[in-house]
């Protein structure tokens, strides 16, 4: 699996989202608890309204903790999207009265992320978009209720497969073996 961030315009079949959630679902969860929900985007219009909704946000995200500075460049880009222009989103919300919601919902996450790869599909997992977690907006359009909370936003779309650079991986630090 690569983080993809260049997609073809060209639509995700239901048929194929619906095989990702069906993937996500099998992630494992503390007690059983299942805690995740899906919202999937495919309109170009809303897509582009979360991605600029989400930039003041970022922006603030950016003054406030200097370690983020290298997003700035990438905000600057014309027609700039946090999705990079995927044809579909799919964010993962996670109930959050279930002590592990984060922890189970990341593993839906990586589910899907892997069955896409297993397809063809490229994904990448959004972080910047949580900014968007108390948004007035965000929560009404998408009818979001109080006891969900954003974990996993993914980007996800076809691309060219071409030779996708392996990003060096540094080695595992092992803090001790017993």
């Amino acid at each position: 699996r690569r983080s993809i961030r260049k997609y073809l315009d060209k639509p995700m079949p239901e048929e194929i989202i619906n095989k990702l959630i069906e993937a996500a679902k099998w992630a494992p969860s503390g007690m059983n608890e299942q805690p995740w929900g899906f919202i999937v985007v495919q309109d170009k219009l809303l897509i582009k309204e979360l991605s600029d909704r989400s930039i003041p946000y970022i922006s603030k995200v950016i003054e406030e903790n200097p370690k983020f500075i290298r997003y700035k460049k990438r905000m600057a880009v014309k027609d700039f999207s946090i999705f990079y222009h995927a044809p579909c989103v799919i964010i993962i919300l996670g109930r959050i009265d279930v002590f592990s919601y984060q922890n189970d919902c990341a593993m839906a996450a990586q589910n899907l992320m892997l069955t896409a790869a297993s397809m063809n599909i490229g994904s990448c997992w959004i972080g910047m978009m949580n900014v968007l977690d108390k948004d007035g907006w965000f929560r009404k359009r998408f009818e979001i209720p109080d006891n969900y909370s954003i974990v996993a936003p993914l980007a996800l779309g076809y691309f060219e497969n071409k030779d996708i650079p392996i990003i060096e991986r540094r080695p595992p630090e092992i803090l001790k073996y017993f």
